[in-house]
């Protein structure tokens, strides 16, 4: 059996460890690809809205207008406490097998990131059995199809991939199971696969992304934490999943019939964890747009950890919520109209958002006042130096309007601040105004020593592609339009991607 076309997405595998594996032979389903098919470097959202990747990849839509981005914790206009985008709001934007299924095409979907099940799928989907990112709950659609992946391949073997407890041994067992779940995932998509001829078949391997970010410093000589004296096994554990997942893609490719065109994506890359963003919160208090400032928010914001908790278990709650609005350390920051920003979630790139006055339920930045607040944000964030070697710790800060249009959801950081990566870890900075900050961002909350780069790249193969091609100038938006057209299936409306010239014939 086969299908029309395969997709198979490989979740923040770095692209240039594929290739260069690729061209030692150490990765032939990698290699055939790119003798018999077209490669193609794709733009994405990694230095404005990092988590929104997926979304963008399988709905063909800018995550300026869907603002999903930050699943697990994000905050929502007319809110003051973040929270996790529930499936009902992930599904409002349609993912694109959910065309396919409307048009009368066979699809069968399984384990796309940040993705719900689409109801009445003319097929089969599963989600969430194997991947890193887990905030919907696993479940398919018919039920009994989970109901049977589960009684003959189990639950996968890595449930949490931050539990390894900074241990060698928690890291080997870590290993063992990202392994034996890649074989597992292969086994069952190719059981799927050849169950029928679909029209579509997506397919994806979660377990790169796993591997990466807990492995990194056992795989990169550059990174801090890197232990030439650490065993063998763990400084080759990139290299081991990613072999492994090749294994299945290589059978995947076998099965696939001569008129399949294939897709393989790497959705975004690896490499050593900068960070920088986790000093935003401290700063926004030292610059005074917390909802304290001047001397009590400097003396709160250099208050040890230990001291704060002492003070909190020994004062009375309205009093510790008076102090703490006066410090600029409320639990929910945007409670208070004395605050005028915060920082919120937003992966490898810092988001900052202002209270501002008609959005938030305590808004008091009066919206006239925007422009001269970003302008005062961008002087303060350039203006920090790396405390050692004084060289400024900031790349870029984008605004929403800059990057999405006067068009974009509410619900998008207002500010967008982008690190430098040439730098190493980030843990410290400092500037006139906030003083010395530091905090690492290598921590019991982030045990991560590997973070995303904005390598995402496309590998095309099939009837009318040329062989040893390039695919210029496209977007991981492209996917979804690609998809559709080569099924033939009508365009929706509002898409912001186009079908790639290249896979698609003109």
């Amino acid at each position: 059996m086969s299908a029309k076309v395969l997709v198979i997405g490989l979740d923040a595998a770095e692209a240039t460890l594929l290739e260069k594996w690729a061209a030692s032979g150490e990765l032939p389903a990698f290699a055939r690809l790119t003798e018999q098919g077209a490669v193609g470097r794709l733009g994405n959202s990694l230095e404005t809205l990092p988590g929104a990747i997926w979304p963008e990849l399988t709905t063909g839509v800018s995550a300026g207008r869907t603002a999903q981005y930050y699943h697990p914790r994000q905050l929502r206009s007319g809110e003051t406490a973040l929270r996790k985008i529930e499936p009902e709001e992930a599904a409002v934007f349609p993912h694109y097998w959910a065309y396919v299924s409307d048009a009368g095409l066979r699809v069968a979907v399984v384990d796309q990131p940040q993705t719900v099940i689409h109801p009445g799928l003319n097929g089969a989907m599963m989600t969430e059995w194997g991947l890193h990112d887990r905030n919907f709950g696993t479940a398919s659609d018919p039920p009994e199809l989970l109901e049977e992946i589960l009684a003959r391949w189990g639950e996968h073997p890595v449930a949490q991939c931050d539990s390894h407890g900074y241990k060698q041994e928690g890291f080997a067992e870590l290993l063992g199971g990202l392994v034996i779940g890649a074989k597992r995932k292969a086994e069952l998509l190719v059981d799927l696969f050849n169950r029928e001829e679909w029209d579509l078949f997506v397919g994806g391997f979660g377990e790169t992304h796993c591997v990466g970010h807990q492995f990194w410093h056992f795989f990169d000589p550059d990174q801090p934490g890197y232990d030439p004296a650490a065993p063998g096994e763990l400084q080759e554990a990139v290299k081991t999943v990613y072999l492994e997942v090749g294994k299945g893609i290589e059978i995947l490719l076998d099965g696939a019939g001569p008129d399949t065109t294939v897709l393989v994506v790497a959705s975004h890359g690896m490499g050593t964890a900068v960070g920088g963003y986790q000093l935003l919160p401290e700063f926004l208090v030292r610059i005074g747009f917390g909802s304290g400032s001047g001397t009590t928010a400097q003396v709160r914001s250099r208050t040890p950890t230990r001291v704060k908790g002492i003070v909190r278990a020994l004062t009375p709650g309205p009093v510790r919520r008076r102090v703490q609005a006066r410090a600029g350390s409320l639990p929910l920051p945007l409670e208070s109209t004395d605050t005028k920003a915060i920082a919120v979630p937003n992966n490898r790139v810092g988001g900052i958002r202002f209270n501002l006055k008609g959005r938030e339920p305590y808004g008091g930045v009066e919206p006239d006042d925007v422009d001269a607040l970003v302008e005062e944000l961008r002087r303060e964030l350039h203006a920090l130096e790396d405390p050692e070697t004084g060289k400024p710790i900031v790349e870029r800060v984008v605004t929403a309007q800059d990057a999405f249009g006067p068009g974009h959801h509410p619900d998008v950081p207002d500010v967008m601040v982008v690190f430098r990566t040439d730098l190493g870890q980030i843990n410290a900075a400092q500037s006139a105004r906030a003083g010395v900050l530091r905090l690492h961002q290598y921590g019991p909350n982030t045990p991560r020593s590997g973070d995303h780069t904005v390598e995402s790249r496309l590998w095309a193969m099939g009837p009318g592609i040329a062989r040893g091609a390039r695919l210029e100038g496209g977007n991981v938006l492209d996917i979804a339009p690609t998809v559709l057209a080569l099924l033939g299936v009508p365009e929706p409306e509002g898409l912001d991607g186009k079908a790639l010239a290249g896979v698609v014939a003109a």
